[in-house]
């Protein structure tokens, strides 16, 4: 390997690595906020008595309540603490209204993984999180203008949003030296899962307030919150670890050679033949869809099911429905950090400790959904189970998470976009089925088929990863550009990539 010349810049600072893994951290963090939070305003939003008294729909099921002197806080019913919004909208058009999001989502997500390939990861992630931020500050407007507005404001925040994702997993890759490749990749993706519990958190209780209104004040906060993520991201990160002003030599030398791609060179020409006829591309995109359909369940039908079902308060219901998430952060970074050693130190492959991850992750969730519905009106266990179910899911952050990172980092952020696409349907798809099944009959046996639909797939999921997929650099992911490609760079970013070489 030639020589690397080590010379200290007149300002730097260690783990710039890990500056950008906090910075995506919080940026998901944001992302997950404008997203989600709507999941628990719209119980604020909707005025569920007006509703039982004229339609047929009965929202708010009484097949759990228990006599109001039960010393059991969650069991008793708190209809008379329900502050009744001011919307009349049925289950079903909850379910379009959560599932609007979806439908821009799902069609900028090739779009954005190429763009952040050719042009600026950076960029692409910062400008559709500041625009998704304006959008949520103008969602009470919407909202109040009429029902159209507010599902064509949702769908435009997902056509934003929907780069979001693949950007990122293109930065992560240029970012992450494999050796720490689980850990930095679950650092940022940490955010998906604390945005959901601030979110969902801080929505109930603005909610449950009087302050600005009450529900908007939910989309105002979090709104801004994003303008302000947006000055910090334009300040402290560069799209590649060769630009960032602060970074010692040693760590730029580090991250290079320790990677599968090779920053010095352009992203050739996407082979989308290839790619296409992949077996272990499609194990990834089922993989993925299924899980998605499962973490959409969770996370926007849960507080549905919690206040209409089990009659959380308003505070308990955002709290329950965002903290297992929160956990399985938890869960993911220890099994990520396991995982990297195991894989550093030749103690098991790569293949392996995916494959076993995604498992644990995909069996112990259909477990603890066979456990929920088995629960009944147990409010405690059915808690118990649906931790636990959230939770063990952390595995899959070295399980299929990963997986598209393994066979192409080069084209990572195109890969994420095409399997997103699709895996992201079920965003709003499931609101739809589960608004089907509930519609007039919002009853335990009408969950108990939606959860039963969502372990089914995951177990599906789960047996085609461990019998198709691989960790293994591809192919077609090896071409070598046609012609020399470096003169084609900035000169800053072509100077620096001209001068590291990677091991092989």
């Amino acid at each position: 390997m030639e020589k690397i010349e080590e010379k200290k810049r007149k300002f730097e600072i260690p783990g710039v690595r890990y500056l950008f893994a906090v910075n995506g951290l919080l940026g998901f963090l944001v992302v997950y906020a404008l997203r989600v939070n709507i999941s628990v305003a719209i119980v604020a939003m909707v005025n569920q008595t007006a509703i039982v008294e004229t339609s047929t729909n009965n929202l708010s099921s009484k097949e759990c309540v228990v006599p109001s002197s039960s010393n059991d806080f969650s069991n008793s019913t708190n209809d008379s603490n329900t502050k009744d919004g001011e919307f009349m909208w049925s289950s079903k058009m909850q379910g379009v209204v959560l599932g609007s999001f979806y439908y821009g989502y799902v069609i900028s997500q090739i779009p954005g993984g190429r763009l952040a390939e050719l042009y600026s990861g950076k960029w692409v992630f910062g400008i559709s999180t500041l625009i998704t931020s304006v959008l949520t500050l103008l969602t009470p407007i919407a909202a109040r203008a009429g029902v159209g507005y507010l599902i064509a404001v949702r769908a435009i925040e997902g056509f934003a949003q929907g780069v979001a994702f693949p950007a990122m997993n293109f930065m992560v890759g240029q970012w992450a030296p494999d050796s720490e490749k689980a850990v930095l990749n679950t650092l940022v993706h940490a955010g998906v899962n604390i945005g959901s519990l601030v979110a969902m958190s801080l929505s109930a209780y603005l909610c449950d307030s009087d302050w600005l209104g009450g529900w908007p004040a939910s989309f105002y906060v979090t709104g801004m919150l994003g303008c302000a993520w947006f000055i910090l991201w334009v300040l402290l990160v560069t799209d590649s670890p060769l630009t960032h002003p602060l970074i010692s030599e040693k760590e730029i030398k580090y991250i290079t050679s320790n990677q599968k791609m090779d920053l010095r060179k352009e992203i050739p020409p996407i082979p989308w033949k290839k790619i296409l006829t992949s077996i272990p591309f499609w194990a990834a995109v089922i993989t993925i869809t299924c899980q998605n359909w499962s973490f959409y369940t969770m996370m926007t039908d849960l507080p549905t099911f919690f206040s209409t079902i089990l009659h959380f308060p308003m505070a308990e219901n955002g709290f329950f429905s965002s903290f297992p998430h929160v956990l399985q952060t938890l869960v993911g970074l220890i099994v990520s950090a396991v995982g990297d050693s195991l894989i550093r130190k030749n103690i098991f492959s790569m293949n392996f400790v995916r494959k076993f991850c995604n498992s644990v992750s995909g069996f112990g969730t259909v477990l603890g959904l066979i456990g929920v519905c088995l629960s009944g009106c147990d409010v405690t266990m059915n808690k118990i189970f649906f931790i636990f179910s959230i939770a063990i899911g952390g595995f899959a952050y070295n399980g299929q998470n990963l997986t598209l990172l393994d066979m192409s980092p080069e084209y990572a952020g195109t890969l994420l976009g095409i399997t997103n696409t699709i895996a992201n349907l079920t965003g709003f798809i499931t609101p739809l089925v589960v608004g089907a099944l509930t519609e007039g009959k919002n009853t335990l046996h009408q969950w108990r088929i939606a959860f039963g639909i969502t372990a089914s797939l995951l177990a599906f999921a789960s047996f085609v990863f461990i019998f198709f997929s691989t960790s293994d650099k591809q192919d077609w992911a090896d071409q070598e550009p046609s012609s020399d490609v470096i003169s084609h760079l900035p000169k800053e970013t072509a100077d620096q990539r001209k001068k590291y070489t990677p091991m092989n």
